[in-house]
């Protein structure tokens, strides 16, 4: 099978042997502290032995705040499980960046969540610190670089959102709302230098009333790529202003349901990809939201919609997918319905596995 998609691409530091990526997801994997465990370290190797160039790792705290089955950064006792599973990974010839997330406080019981307008400047001081130190984390674990969180119902995503009420230097305007991420950038710079691949991830549109739509995220992403983002992955909705946990319309965009298109979301790196071209600006843009196939992804690409092909769910369901499809395996391949089982699992912070999978393994011979 000869896709462009499938040809290495190099940016930054990283060397990837195609443009496919294995989107982060929560697995509920890591123990109940954060470390890695070794189902975590299998998940990914499964998915690296499938075929993917790179794998970015789920959402990993970088805060010691409460939150079962998080995969943590936030000490240096979390290294060395961190390193072995870059090192188990990279010897399959994948790379592997990590997802640093910081949340503020909330209760999935109530729904109750504490505002970022209330935050004191020693808090938003302390939020920065923790994204520069658990990068230099990272890197002493192996990881070739790390994704920003800056989408979906997060600290980050909150700051850089219309619905940020702020009237200080951390609101009132476009530059102000993407203040905390641009000074988190040049703290992870002077520390790291500029060798090492830091990207985000942003939703194109936020999918509830009064947030961002493409109007302000092409806006965002050119201040991004301005002070020296090295990719923008590019997600939608998620936001709890919409309902508590993917309860919303907001959530169905973010977890994409069977009704919507596959696609649904690539107008939006699209959008991204334009504005940044206005700029000069040439960082990858990747693509998430149902991308059918390889030969879906490959037509996106060709038509300069994204750099980068992101897939989840489909390559939860079979870690193969990529490989069954260049293989001529296709008819093998054990398909998502985008049933989103996989998320309510998550919700009940279960071991996040495909209900399709498992209904197929059972229906095996032993």
């Amino acid at each position: 099978m000869t896709m462009k998609i499938l040809e290495p691409v190099k940016f930054r530091n990283l060397e990837l042997r195609n443009r496919l990526v294995w989107l982060p997801a929560v697995t509920c994997l890591a123990d109940e502290i954060g470390f890695v465990t070794d189902p975590l370290i299998e998940r990914h190797v499964a998915r690296a032995k499938g075929g993917f160039g790179l794998i970015d790792v789920e959402a990993c705290g970088v805060l010691d705040r409460k939150s079962p089955h998080l995969l943590r950064i936030c000490d240096d006792k979390f290294i060395p499980g961190l390193k072995e599973m870059t090192d188990a990974v990279h010897a399959e010839g994948c790379k592997m960046t990590v997802q640093l997330i910081h949340y503020v406080k909330q209760s999935v019981r109530t729904g109750w969540k504490q505002a970022i307008e209330d935050l004191t400047y020693e808090e938003i001081d302390e939020c920065k610190q923790q994204f520069i130190d658990s990068t230099v984390r990272a890197r002493k674990a192996g990881f070739d670089g790390v994704e920003l969180h800056v989408a979906h119902g997060y600290t980050l995503s909150s700051f850089i959102s219309l619905l940020n009420k702020r009237t200080d230097k951390y609101g009132r305007n476009t530059e102000g709302r993407c203040r905390i991420v641009t000074e988190i950038m040049e703290g992870i710079r002077k520390e790291v230098g500029n060798d090492y691949c830091v990207g985000c991830r942003i939703s194109g549109e936020e999918f509830v009333i009064g947030g961002n739509t493409l109007k302000q995220t092409t806006e965002i992403a050119k201040i991004f790529a301005r002070d020296g983002m090295d990719f923008i992955s590019v997600s939608a909705g998620g936001k709890t202003e919409d309902g508590a946990w993917y309860t919303g319309y907001s959530g169905s965009r973010c977890m994409a349901t069977a009704n919507l298109p596959y696609g649904c979301h690539v107008y939006l790196s699209a959008g991204i990809k334009d504005a940044l071209r206005e700029v000069g600006s040439d960082i990858p843009v990747i693509v998430s939201g149902k991308i059918k196939d390889l030969k879906h992804g490959e037509e996106v690409f060709e038509a300069g919609k994204a750099d980068l092909i992101g897939v989840c769910r489909p390559a939860l369901a079979d870690p193969d997918w990529i490989k069954k499809q260049v293989e001529g395996r296709e008819k093998e391949i054990i398909k998502c319905i985008y049933c989103n089982g996989c998320l309510e699992r998550d919700q009940r912070h279960e071991p996040v596995n495909c209900v399709i999978a498992e209904k197929v393994a059972q229906r095996k011979p032993a």
